[in-house]
């Protein structure tokens, strides 16, 4: 057996994620080892272009896997009128973006919610959601939840923004890949109507120049 052939064996090629969605525990996982990929220290680019476009004007806004804070407190900074609700599932990740958000003297205008998504049920109704990474790691049966939650946590005439992973980043680690009309058509199915869908970058730690990715607008 030659070097390469023995190399391939051990180290199996790392394997793009599919319609089963990411395991829950991965995130759990990732911040307790540090290894959280999609934590920057930074907002996503995206949501700074969404931000630029007015598309959080109408609130309150509800941000859907908030993380470490790093967009809600973007967001709030700019828009010093709105009010935020920002959840996330795992406890880490809440506790760090309080921490962030104390710093930034937002606690009167940002809460924080510790839930899981796939079973989340928001008791108000908001102007705006935004999902910044978390669509993508959804199966194909949670996805179809989760978005009829969003829908219903709008109220009418309000916004979805949502940032996403596309199929032409082909290379390794990272969620799902969404494709143009499977993205449109989850959406349309969920009662959407697709305001625009065009290329952005979903910016980690493990793929240079950011990943390829969907920044999109739909109107409930």
């Amino acid at each position: 057996m030659s070097k390469d052939e023995s190399k391939s064996k051990a180290t199996p090629p790392t394997r793009i994620i599919g319609a089963e969605g990411v395991v829950h525990q991965v995130f759990h996982e990732a911040y307790r080892e540090s290894k959280a990929s999609w934590v920057t220290g930074r907002p996503q680019p995206a949501v700074m272009t969404a931000l630029s476009r007015g598309w959080f004007d109408a609130g309150p806004l509800l941000d859907l896997g908030c993380g470490t804070g790093e967009n809600a407190v973007a967001i709030a900074t700019a828009r010093r009128e709105l009010q935020i609700l920002a959840v996330d599932a795992v406890p880490a990740a809440v506790d760090h973006a309080q921490a962030l958000i104390a710093s930034a003297a937002l606690t009167e205008r940002v809460r924080l919610e510790v839930a899981d998504l796939r079973s989340f049920k928001p008791t108000e109704s908001f102007g705006t959601v935004l999902d910044a990474g978390v669509l993508h790691v959804f199966s194909d049966r949670e996805r179809a939840d989760y978005l009829e939650m969003v829908a219903s946590a709008l109220r009418p005439g309000g916004t979805a923004i949502f940032i996403e992973f596309s199929d032409a980043e082909t290379r390794p680690r990272g969620p799902r890949r969404l494709a143009h009309d499977e993205f449109s058509a989850a959406l349309l199915q969920a009662g959407f109507k697709l305001d625009s869908i065009e290329t952005a970058r979903y910016e980690t730690t493990v793929h240079p120049g950011g990943a390829e990715a969907w920044l999109v607008r739909a109107i409930r």
